[in-house]
């Protein structure tokens, strides 16, 4: 994608490349970086999670769900959160819920900065990760633009009850970070992915782009006769 936002108007349909005209907007491209490092050195007493645990899938919905929906997705994009804040509970309640639908969440991290930052805090809370990131989302706009990354995330985080220690100790994490950035890069390699939000539904269907829900429900209904 081009650098910064763009209008989006495809919905790619597996190889055949059937297009379903639409105008909604995806993030794209380099954002200017911010430093990521802890603003204090880590408390040695701070315990996280393994690596293989923070990289571990992390899903809504059930294994059995006949519908997998692979969400790339970047913290600062602002098409990322509308389609966390409109689109995903009309999903959630109408097929994920019901067990229809498991969302997988990957990290696509548009700049390698407060955004990977952003990515790590998420990785490092464990079994908060969901409210983590709808924090991180809906406070989007505070920390995305703050000249102290580390400051600024913990002040988004802190609902959740993640401490600024954890946070630093998350962001010394040189093996989390070249972690999330070899899954950015696997996304681009295996699915082209080249912006944010995109979806891969069973592995053969594209979604590029905050569509409403009627376009995911439509989606959906296709896979599921």
């Amino acid at each position: 994608m081009r650098s910064g936002s763009r209008r989006v108007a495809a919905v790619l349909f597996g190889a055949t490349g059937v297009l379903a005209a639409a105008c909604l907007a995806a993030c794209g491209g380099k954002s200017p970086s911010s430093p990521s490092s802890p603003s204090a050195p880590a408390d040695p007493g701070v315990t996280l999670p393994s690596l293989e645990s923070m990289m571990a899938d992390k899903t809504i919905g059930s294994a059995a769900a006949p519908i997998t929906m692979i969400e790339y997705s970047s913290l600062s994009c602002s098409h990322c959160a509308d389609f966390h804040s409109q689109t995903l509970p009309q999903i959630r309640s109408n097929y994920i819920d019901p067990g229809q639908v498991r969302l997988i969440y990957r990290d696509y991290p548009l700049d390698d900065g407060v955004t990977l930052a952003a990515s790590m805090v998420a990785r490092c809370s464990g079994d908060r990760f969901f409210t983590v990131i709808d924090l991180l989302y809906r406070s989007q706009a505070a920390w995305s633009r703050s000249s102290n990354a580390a400051s600024a995330l913990k002040s988004a985080v802190a609902q959740s009850g993640m401490t600024g220690a954890e946070v630093d100790a998350c962001l010394a994490r040189t093996d989390l970070r070249l972690a999330i950035l070899a899954m950015k890069a696997e996304g681009e390699s295996t699915f082209g992915v080249t912006g944010t939000p995109t979806f891969i539904i069973n592995t053969s269907r594209k979604v590029i782009g905050a569509y409403p829900y009627a376009t995911f429900a439509s989606v959906f209904q296709d896979l599921l006769k």
